[in-house]
């Protein structure tokens, strides 16, 4: 298993696109109720523009995208987006150990939020990341790490 990282170009934006109403269909039906095409598309568009992303790759196929804020005092996981035929083989998981090694390396925190219904928050967790706060959509998590050990990585 290979996964990659690489720039997001322009001509990534209808895959990143097919992959988020993909991957968050489901959230977003369980959370809110029927799913509205248009209404999804325009805040894909706007999280689309605002931000740097990067394509996943996996064994050299295109299978999710992700977009990282590394600030001063944090590192911010903003999105990872793992296409559902793609999800359950470890791919999540390796981007968040390599954010997590960053994190530890740099001596910051990672921070991330995501829709109370999403069951990625179950990996997060999991990953070693706590609550640290909770609106009425979404739950706020954050990484500290123990030790600057970077070989306890949480499995």
């Amino acid at each position: 298993m290979n996964i990659s990282r690489r720039p997001a170009a322009i001509d990534d934006t209808d895959f990143a696109r097919s992959v988020h109403h993909r991957a968050y269909r489901d959230v977003i039906e369980r959370q809110y109720g029927p799913w509205d095409e248009s209404t999804q598309d325009k805040l894909f568009a706007a999280a689309w523009s605002r931000a740097e992303h990067e394509i996943i790759l996996y064994d050299g196929v295109r299978c999710g995208y992700t977009s990282i804020e590394n600030r001063d005092d944090a590192i911010y996981l903003h999105e990872l987006a793992i296409d559902p035929d793609f999800q359950g083989r470890g791919i999540g998981t390796h981007i968040l150990r390599d954010v997590i090694k960053q994190a530890i390396l740099r001596g910051v925190l990672v921070r991330l939020r995501t829709h109370i219904t999403n069951r990625a928050a179950n990996l997060y967790r999991r990953m070693g990341f706590q609550e640290i706060a909770r609106t009425a959509s979404h739950v706020l998590l954050e990484w500290k790490h123990e030790s600057e050990d970077a070989s306890r990585l949480p499995v």
